[in-house]
Protein backbone atom coordinates (compact mmCIF):
# COMPACT_ATOMS: atom_id res chain seq x y z
CA UNK A 1 0.00 0.00 0.00
CA UNK A 2 1.08 3.00 -1.10
CA UNK A 3 0.86 5.58 2.05
CA UNK A 4 2.63 9.01 0.63
CA UNK A 5 0.94 9.87 -2.58
CA UNK A 6 2.76 13.01 -3.03
CA UNK A 7 4.17 11.45 -5.97
CA UNK A 8 1.21 12.09 -7.77
CA UNK A 9 1.00 14.72 -10.30
CA UNK A 10 -0.93 17.53 -9.89
CA UNK A 11 -1.45 17.82 -13.50
CA UNK A 12 -2.37 15.87 -16.44
CA UNK A 13 -1.87 16.07 -20.08
CA UNK A 14 -4.24 14.89 -22.43
CA UNK A 15 -3.80 15.02 -26.50
CA UNK A 16 -1.57 18.21 -26.05
CA UNK A 17 -4.07 19.62 -23.27
CA UNK A 18 -3.02 20.48 -19.62
CA UNK A 19 -5.53 20.24 -16.87
CA UNK A 20 -5.00 21.12 -13.15
CA UNK A 21 -4.84 24.25 -11.12
CA UNK A 22 -5.17 27.48 -12.65
CA UNK A 23 -5.64 25.25 -16.33
CA UNK A 24 -9.13 26.05 -18.14
CA UNK A 25 -11.49 23.39 -16.70
CA UNK A 26 -11.49 20.89 -19.18
CA UNK A 27 -14.84 19.91 -20.33
CA UNK A 28 -16.12 16.56 -21.59
CA UNK A 29 -19.23 16.44 -23.70
CA UNK A 30 -20.75 12.24 -22.48
CA UNK A 31 -21.76 11.16 -25.36
CA UNK A 32 -21.85 8.08 -23.34
CA UNK A 33 -25.13 5.86 -25.40
CA UNK A 34 -26.63 8.77 -27.00
CA UNK A 35 -25.34 7.89 -30.40
CA UNK A 36 -28.52 5.45 -30.31
CA UNK A 37 -26.46 3.16 -32.62
CA UNK A 38 -26.60 5.58 -35.57
CA UNK A 39 -23.45 6.61 -37.02
CA UNK A 40 -24.59 9.60 -38.45
CA UNK A 41 -25.85 10.73 -35.24
CA UNK A 42 -22.72 9.60 -33.58
CA UNK A 43 -20.60 11.82 -35.53
CA UNK A 44 -23.35 14.48 -35.25
CA UNK A 45 -22.72 14.64 -31.37
CA UNK A 46 -18.52 14.89 -31.72
CA UNK A 47 -19.03 17.78 -34.14
CA UNK A 48 -21.71 19.87 -32.36
CA UNK A 49 -19.55 18.77 -28.94
CA UNK A 50 -17.09 20.76 -30.68
CA UNK A 51 -18.34 23.28 -32.28
CA UNK A 52 -19.89 24.38 -28.55
CA UNK A 53 -16.44 24.20 -27.44
CA UNK A 54 -15.78 21.00 -25.08
CA UNK A 55 -12.37 19.91 -25.53
CA UNK A 56 -13.11 16.20 -25.33
CA UNK A 57 -15.91 13.93 -26.31
CA UNK A 58 -16.60 10.49 -24.78
CA UNK A 59 -18.18 6.92 -25.61
CA UNK A 60 -18.57 3.99 -24.11
CA UNK A 61 -17.11 1.29 -25.63
CA UNK A 62 -18.20 -2.79 -24.42
CA UNK A 63 -19.36 -5.86 -25.38
CA UNK A 64 -22.62 -6.56 -23.64
CA UNK A 65 -22.10 -10.19 -22.68
CA UNK A 66 -18.54 -9.80 -21.31
CA UNK A 67 -19.68 -7.14 -18.48
CA UNK A 68 -23.53 -8.35 -18.12
CA UNK A 69 -25.16 -11.54 -17.19
CA UNK A 70 -27.74 -12.51 -19.40
CA UNK A 71 -30.03 -12.50 -17.01
CA UNK A 72 -29.68 -9.11 -16.21
CA UNK A 73 -32.78 -6.91 -15.97
CA UNK A 74 -29.64 -4.15 -18.22
CA UNK A 75 -28.65 -6.77 -20.61
CA UNK A 76 -31.11 -6.06 -23.44
CA UNK A 77 -30.94 -2.28 -23.05
CA UNK A 78 -27.38 -2.47 -23.63
CA UNK A 79 -26.99 -5.18 -26.05
CA UNK A 80 -29.33 -3.17 -28.06
CA UNK A 81 -27.09 0.07 -27.74
CA UNK A 82 -23.74 -1.72 -28.73
CA UNK A 83 -21.84 0.03 -31.47
CA UNK A 84 -19.11 -2.04 -33.05
CA UNK A 85 -15.96 -1.79 -33.12
CA UNK A 86 -15.20 -1.04 -36.43
CA UNK A 87 -17.45 2.02 -36.01
CA UNK A 88 -15.54 3.00 -32.58
CA UNK A 89 -12.72 3.37 -34.59
CA UNK A 90 -14.36 5.98 -37.51
CA UNK A 91 -15.46 7.98 -34.99
CA UNK A 92 -12.47 8.42 -33.58
CA UNK A 93 -10.57 9.08 -37.05
CA UNK A 94 -14.00 11.31 -37.42
CA UNK A 95 -13.20 13.57 -33.97
CA UNK A 96 -9.45 13.84 -35.13
CA UNK A 97 -10.47 15.22 -38.31
CA UNK A 98 -13.05 17.69 -36.41
CA UNK A 99 -10.25 18.43 -34.05
CA UNK A 100 -11.63 17.48 -30.44
CA UNK A 101 -9.77 14.61 -28.19
CA UNK A 102 -12.21 11.42 -28.42
CA UNK A 103 -11.83 8.68 -25.59
CA UNK A 104 -13.96 6.22 -23.84
CA UNK A 105 -15.20 4.16 -21.14
CA UNK A 106 -14.11 0.30 -21.82
CA UNK A 107 -16.45 -1.72 -19.81
CA UNK A 108 -14.74 -5.28 -20.37
CA UNK A 109 -10.67 -5.82 -20.47
CA UNK A 110 -11.13 -6.87 -24.47
CA UNK A 111 -12.85 -3.32 -25.04
CA UNK A 112 -9.70 -1.67 -23.12
CA UNK A 113 -7.47 -3.43 -25.33
CA UNK A 114 -9.24 -1.89 -28.34
CA UNK A 115 -9.51 1.06 -27.46
CA UNK A 116 -5.58 1.20 -26.93
CA UNK A 117 -5.13 -0.22 -30.08
CA UNK A 118 -7.04 2.72 -31.77
CA UNK A 119 -4.75 5.06 -29.87
CA UNK A 120 -7.25 6.62 -27.86
CA UNK A 121 -5.56 9.82 -25.64
CA UNK A 122 -6.99 8.86 -22.63
CA UNK A 123 -9.06 6.23 -20.28
CA UNK A 124 -12.44 6.40 -18.49
CA UNK A 125 -13.10 4.32 -15.93
CA UNK A 126 -17.05 4.43 -15.15
CA UNK A 127 -18.46 4.80 -12.28
CA UNK A 128 -19.74 0.99 -12.36
CA UNK A 129 -16.25 -0.41 -12.87
CA UNK A 130 -14.79 1.44 -9.94
CA UNK A 131 -15.04 -2.40 -7.96
CA UNK A 132 -13.22 -4.33 -11.03
CA UNK A 133 -10.07 -3.40 -10.09
CA UNK A 134 -8.86 -6.19 -12.45
CA UNK A 135 -9.97 -3.79 -15.32
CA UNK A 136 -8.28 -0.85 -13.62
CA UNK A 137 -5.27 -2.87 -13.31
CA UNK A 138 -5.13 -3.71 -16.84
CA UNK A 139 -5.72 0.17 -18.36
CA UNK A 140 -3.70 1.19 -15.16
CA UNK A 141 -0.73 -0.57 -16.62
CA UNK A 142 -1.54 0.76 -20.57
CA UNK A 143 0.08 3.78 -18.83
CA UNK A 144 -2.20 6.21 -20.74
CA UNK A 145 -3.94 9.09 -18.32
CA UNK A 146 -6.97 7.99 -16.79
CA UNK A 147 -10.14 10.10 -15.69
CA UNK A 148 -11.98 7.83 -13.11
CA UNK A 149 -15.59 8.34 -11.73
CA UNK A 150 -15.72 7.98 -7.97
CA UNK A 151 -20.04 7.53 -7.90
CA UNK A 152 -21.04 5.10 -5.47
CA UNK A 153 -17.47 4.95 -3.84
CA UNK A 154 -16.90 5.77 -0.29
CA UNK A 155 -13.11 7.41 0.36
CA UNK A 156 -11.51 4.20 1.31
CA UNK A 157 -12.42 2.81 -2.28
CA UNK A 158 -10.77 5.99 -4.10
CA UNK A 159 -7.92 5.11 -1.81
CA UNK A 160 -7.57 1.79 -3.39
CA UNK A 161 -7.83 2.74 -6.47
CA UNK A 162 -5.79 5.42 -6.31
CA UNK A 163 -3.04 2.96 -4.52
CA UNK A 164 -3.43 0.84 -7.59
CA UNK A 165 -2.61 3.30 -10.18
CA UNK A 166 0.03 3.94 -8.53
CA UNK A 167 1.43 0.55 -7.65
CA UNK A 168 1.22 0.14 -11.97
CA UNK A 169 3.38 3.18 -12.19
CA UNK A 170 0.34 4.93 -14.13
CA UNK A 171 0.52 8.68 -12.18
CA UNK A 172 -1.43 10.05 -15.12
CA UNK A 173 -4.91 10.08 -13.00
CA UNK A 174 -7.65 12.34 -12.46
CA UNK A 175 -10.63 11.41 -9.92
CA UNK A 176 -13.99 12.55 -10.70
CA UNK A 177 -16.64 13.58 -8.28
CA UNK A 178 -19.81 11.52 -9.37
CA UNK A 179 -23.17 10.87 -7.78
CA UNK A 180 -24.57 7.89 -9.78
CA UNK A 181 -28.11 8.83 -9.96
CA UNK A 182 -29.93 10.13 -13.08
CA UNK A 183 -31.22 12.28 -12.74
CA UNK A 184 -28.72 13.77 -9.97
CA UNK A 185 -30.56 16.55 -8.34
CA UNK A 186 -28.65 19.22 -7.40
CA UNK A 187 -28.82 19.00 -3.87
CA UNK A 188 -27.26 15.59 -4.14
CA UNK A 189 -24.47 17.16 -5.85
CA UNK A 190 -21.69 17.44 -2.36
CA UNK A 191 -19.24 19.24 -4.61
CA UNK A 192 -17.21 19.81 -1.10
CA UNK A 193 -16.33 16.51 -1.87
CA UNK A 194 -13.79 17.29 -4.81
CA UNK A 195 -11.84 19.70 -1.77
CA UNK A 196 -11.45 16.27 -0.28
CA UNK A 197 -10.41 13.62 -2.64
CA UNK A 198 -7.61 16.88 -4.02
CA UNK A 199 -6.36 17.53 -0.61
CA UNK A 200 -5.68 13.94 0.04
CA UNK A 201 -4.72 12.22 -3.38
CA UNK A 202 -2.78 15.49 -5.23
CA UNK A 203 -4.78 14.81 -8.74
CA UNK A 204 -6.69 16.66 -10.79
CA UNK A 205 -10.06 16.79 -9.70
CA UNK A 206 -13.69 17.19 -11.12
CA UNK A 207 -17.32 16.66 -11.30
CA UNK A 208 -19.26 14.17 -13.28
CA UNK A 209 -22.86 15.30 -14.13
CA UNK A 210 -25.48 13.24 -14.30
CA UNK A 211 -28.31 16.23 -13.63
CA UNK A 212 -30.36 18.39 -16.12
CA UNK A 213 -29.13 21.93 -13.60
CA UNK A 214 -26.21 23.73 -15.11
CA UNK A 215 -25.85 26.42 -12.04
CA UNK A 216 -24.23 22.67 -10.49
CA UNK A 217 -21.82 23.19 -12.93
CA UNK A 218 -20.89 26.15 -13.03
CA UNK A 219 -20.70 26.23 -9.21
CA UNK A 220 -18.35 23.31 -9.42
CA UNK A 221 -16.04 25.27 -11.48
CA UNK A 222 -16.40 28.45 -9.51
CA UNK A 223 -15.06 25.65 -6.77
CA UNK A 224 -12.27 24.87 -8.95
CA UNK A 225 -12.99 21.74 -10.76
CA UNK A 226 -10.34 20.53 -13.11
CA UNK A 227 -12.55 19.09 -15.26
CA UNK A 228 -16.52 19.21 -15.71
CA UNK A 229 -18.02 15.90 -17.62
CA UNK A 230 -22.02 16.28 -18.64
CA UNK A 231 -24.01 14.32 -20.92
CA UNK A 232 -24.75 15.62 -24.19
CA UNK A 233 -27.27 15.05 -27.00
CA UNK A 234 -28.26 16.34 -30.01
CA UNK A 235 -32.39 16.15 -29.02
CA UNK A 236 -33.04 15.97 -25.68
CA UNK A 237 -36.82 14.51 -27.23
CA UNK A 238 -34.37 11.21 -28.79
CA UNK A 239 -35.91 7.96 -27.87
CA UNK A 240 -32.56 6.46 -25.18
CA UNK A 241 -32.59 6.30 -21.52
CA UNK A 242 -29.86 8.94 -21.00
CA UNK A 243 -31.85 11.83 -23.61
CA UNK A 244 -33.76 13.27 -21.41
CA UNK A 245 -31.87 14.61 -18.98
CA UNK A 246 -28.91 15.37 -21.18
CA UNK A 247 -27.67 18.94 -22.29
CA UNK A 248 -28.29 19.72 -25.95
CA UNK A 249 -26.13 21.76 -28.55
CA UNK A 250 -27.49 25.49 -27.57
CA UNK A 251 -27.13 24.70 -23.48
CA UNK A 252 -24.09 23.45 -24.08
CA UNK A 253 -22.86 26.23 -25.78
CA UNK A 254 -23.83 28.44 -22.78
CA UNK A 255 -22.97 26.28 -20.03
CA UNK A 256 -19.17 26.56 -21.76
CA UNK A 257 -19.63 30.42 -21.99
CA UNK A 258 -20.47 30.78 -18.58
CA UNK A 259 -17.54 28.11 -17.17
CA UNK A 260 -14.71 30.54 -18.70
CA UNK A 261 -16.47 33.94 -17.12
CA UNK A 262 -16.56 31.57 -14.01
CA UNK A 263 -12.71 30.76 -14.92
CA UNK A 264 -11.70 34.59 -15.46
CA UNK A 265 -13.19 35.63 -11.85
CA UNK A 266 -10.33 33.21 -10.14
CA UNK A 267 -7.62 35.48 -11.07
CA UNK A 268 -4.08 34.22 -9.75
CA UNK A 269 -4.98 34.50 -6.13
CA UNK A 270 -2.57 37.02 -5.22
CA UNK A 271 -3.86 39.80 -3.26
CA UNK A 272 -3.51 42.89 -5.16
CA UNK A 273 -4.61 45.76 -6.57
CA UNK A 274 -6.29 44.92 -10.08
CA UNK A 275 -5.28 47.45 -12.98
CA UNK A 276 -8.34 49.04 -12.71
CA UNK A 277 -8.18 50.10 -8.95
CA UNK A 278 -4.92 51.81 -9.24
CA UNK A 279 -6.98 54.52 -11.53
CA UNK A 280 -9.02 55.30 -8.31
CA UNK A 281 -6.60 54.11 -5.99
CA UNK A 282 -5.58 58.16 -4.90
CA UNK A 283 -8.86 59.26 -5.39
CA UNK A 284 -10.83 56.86 -3.18
CA UNK A 285 -8.17 56.56 -0.18
CA UNK A 286 -7.35 59.60 2.52
CA UNK A 287 -4.39 61.44 3.73
CA UNK A 288 -3.90 63.14 6.62
CA UNK A 289 -5.04 66.85 6.42
CA UNK A 290 -5.75 70.32 8.13
CA UNK A 291 -9.18 70.63 9.71
CA UNK A 292 -8.68 74.63 9.68
CA UNK A 293 -5.81 77.17 9.12
CA UNK A 294 -2.30 75.96 11.13
CA UNK A 295 0.10 78.96 11.39
CA UNK A 296 3.72 78.54 10.90
CA UNK A 297 5.43 77.40 13.68
CA UNK A 298 2.74 75.83 15.80
CA UNK A 299 2.15 72.87 17.57
CA UNK A 300 -0.51 70.46 15.51
CA UNK A 301 -2.88 69.08 17.55
CA UNK A 302 -5.57 66.28 16.80
CA UNK A 303 -8.25 68.85 16.49
CA UNK A 304 -6.72 70.66 14.09
CA UNK A 305 -6.71 67.32 11.92
CA UNK A 306 -8.95 65.27 9.76
CA UNK A 307 -8.27 62.61 7.38
CA UNK A 308 -9.91 63.26 3.82
CA UNK A 309 -9.51 61.82 0.39
CA UNK A 310 -8.12 62.11 -1.87
CA UNK A 311 -4.46 59.97 -1.00
CA UNK A 312 -2.28 62.94 -1.82
CA UNK A 313 -0.13 63.64 1.38
CA UNK A 314 0.70 61.91 4.59
CA UNK A 315 -1.51 58.43 5.60
CA UNK A 316 -3.66 58.48 7.85
CA UNK A 317 -1.74 55.59 9.61
CA UNK A 318 0.75 58.39 10.45
CA UNK A 319 -1.55 60.24 12.41
CA UNK A 320 -0.27 60.23 15.74
CA UNK A 321 3.04 61.26 14.47
CA UNK A 322 1.60 63.79 13.28
CA UNK A 323 0.44 65.15 16.42
CA UNK A 324 2.59 66.98 18.26
CA UNK A 325 4.74 68.17 15.01
CA UNK A 326 5.36 71.77 14.46
CA UNK A 327 4.24 73.49 11.13
CA UNK A 328 7.13 74.43 8.92
CA UNK A 329 4.40 76.79 7.04
CA UNK A 330 0.94 78.10 6.87
CA UNK A 331 -1.19 75.07 5.75
CA UNK A 332 -4.57 76.27 5.12
CA UNK A 333 -7.60 74.51 5.59
CA UNK A 334 -8.31 71.28 3.74
CA UNK A 335 -4.52 71.16 2.44
CA UNK A 336 -3.03 67.56 2.68
CA UNK A 337 0.32 67.57 5.05
CA UNK A 338 3.39 66.78 3.68
CA UNK A 339 6.06 65.59 5.73
CA UNK A 340 8.35 68.45 4.45
CA UNK A 341 5.24 70.72 5.83
CA UNK A 342 6.12 69.46 9.31
CA UNK A 343 9.57 69.19 11.92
Amino acid sequence: MINNLDTACSYLEIDGKVIGPHKPTYFIAEAGLNHNTDIKLAKKLIEEAHNCGADAVKFQTFKSEKFLTTTSSYYNGFKQAELSYDKFAELKDFAKSVGITFFSAPFDIESADFLKEIGVQCFKIASGDFTDLPLIRHVAKMNVPMIISTGVANMEEVEEVVNLCMFESNKKIALLHCIAHYPTDPEEANLLAMDTMRKKFHVPVGYSDNGESLLVDIVAASMGANLIEKHFTIDKKLPGPDHFFSIDPAGLKDLISKIRIVESMHGDGIKAPQISEMEVRQDIRKSITAAEDISENEIITAEKLLTKRPAIGIKPKYFERVVGKKANKKIKKDTAIQWEDIS
